[in-house]
Formats: structure tokens, sequence, C-alpha cells
């Protein structure tokens, strides 16, 4: 996943509003977001090494990865998955901090992670020197390089989602934000150790680069209000036609709000 806005804990209706966007090779063998089976996670799954890039769990706990890039150079094998940290954390019920602080991040090739444990908001990250901390209450974004990096896509989904956090979300509104496919301007692009080229192509919200048979693969769209609802919409856009799908449950534990 590589493009994600969040508003975390601003409002006490809607503790979380998010919405993220995937991109992807297209031959990249993935399943849509399902319920797994026996680990009670919503979540997409990456067919070619078993993880997954965002998963929901039944109780409220919630993990999102991205990669951190620093060119495009294939992971060495002997890595480990970064796809499983998400289901290393759900699979556990430990506090989000603690998992953070325990992971052995030279074995993982570049990520950012983000970990709700029900009561705190937990980053972490190998691409930046920087230790795991856990999230104070405001606006968000993470593509793939820093946590609120100032990049044009991740300042173009912030400021839509600012200007209607306020309101009750609706998946329309925050899918659309996330399907702005115009580049950024050249002065503007970051510097990732891809070509100018790429780094044209990758700068729009919603990437659509056949020569290169890349893309925004799936938009999901999501929020937490202060009962403890989900509600969740994925859209996949592997076919002509985007396919959606949405999913809605109610966990026991209250929301923790600031």
């Amino acid at each position: 996943m590589c493009l994600i806005v969040f508003a975390h804990q601003l409002s006490t209706d809607y503790p979380l509003v998010m919405a993220a966007n995937r991109d992807e090779f297209r031959q990249r063998p993935t399943q849509n977001m399902f319920w797994w089976p026996n680990i009670d996670i919503l979540a997409g799954k990456d067919l070619a090494a078993g993880g997954t890039w965002l998963a929901l769990h039944k109780d409220g706990r919630w993990a999102a990865v991205t990669n951190f890039r620093r060119g495009f150079k294939s992971p060495s094998p002997a890595l480990y998955s970064r796809g499983h940290l998400a289901l290393d954390f759900l699979s556990q019920t430990g506090a989000g901090l603690a998992f953070a602080q325990a992971l052995e991040t030279t074995q993982l090739a570049g990520f950012n992670l983000l970990l709700w444990d029900n009561k705190e908001l937990v980053f972490c990250s190998n691409g930046a020197p920087t230790k795991p901390a856990v999230l104070e209450p405001g606006l968000y974004a993470l593509s793939n390089g820093t946590l609120d990096s100032h990049w044009p896509k991740m300042q173009h989904v912030k400021d839509q989602l600012e200007r209607s956090h306020t309101q009750p979300p609706q998946h329309a509104q925050l899918q659309t934000m996330m399907q702005h496919n115009t580049p950024a301007s050249d002065h503007l692009l970051p510097q990732t150790g891809i070509s100018l080229a790429w780094e044209r192509r990758l700068s729009a919200c919603f990437i659509d680069a056949p020569e290169y048979d890349y893309g925004t693969r799936t938009c999901i769209s999501l929020w937490r209000d202060q009962w403890g609802s989900i509600d969740v919409q994925e859209t996949c856009f592997d076919t002509p036609t985007p396919i959606q799908q949405n999913f809605s449950w109610t966990y026991k534990t209250p929301c923790t709000t600031a």
C-alpha cells in the first residue's frame, strides 16, 4: 500500500477516518479483502508472499504497512516479508509499542508500519533513523517515505480530509479524494532513487502506468465511530469495471478518544 491518510482521534464521534491506496505491479497475484479463517481479521492477501498491507481485527485493532522506497530494488530472498508484520501484530494481543520495539528491522526490506492496539496508535519504520513512537491525535499522511513527508500527493489528501473530517464520513468522498490522478510538477517531486519518469508517474494519488504494468489496484476507505462500529469499503481496479465490496461490524471494547 502506497498512500494512506487518516484522522486519528480528532472527532469524538469518529475517532478514526482513513483512506488508503495500494499501488502494485499488476502481475503480482493478490486476493481482495475477505475474512481470514481462524484469526478473525479482514484483509486482502498477497498471494506471492502470503502477507497483507492493511488488516483489521474483529476486536477493533488494525495494522497497515507501506514500502519505504529506496529506488526499485528487489528485496533479498533471505529477508522476512514485511507483508507479515500486520499479521504478526494482530495474531498476538500485546501493545503496539512493545511489538514495534521488539522488531528486528534489519531483517526486513524498507517499511513503514502503523499499529493500533485499541489504546495507542504506534508508528515505526526502518527507512529513517527514528524510534517507534506513539502518535498524538492529529491528521496524518503516509506514503513510501517518512511520515508526513511534504510529497504533493500526501498534501493533497491531507488537505481534502481536513476540509471534511468534521462531517460524518462518506465512502464516495473518501474514495474520490484518493482517485486524484494529476501528477505533480517536476519541481515538487521527491527524490527517492528512481528515474524522473518514474517519480512523475508515482506522484499522483491514483497511479495508472500501463507501460510499466503498474498502478493503483485497490482503494480502501473506512471509519470507526465512538460506539465501536467499523465500516469499510474496498474498490478493486484490476478489472475494466471496478469491483466494490463493503464490510461492517461492531466490536465490544469502546473506542479510546482523546
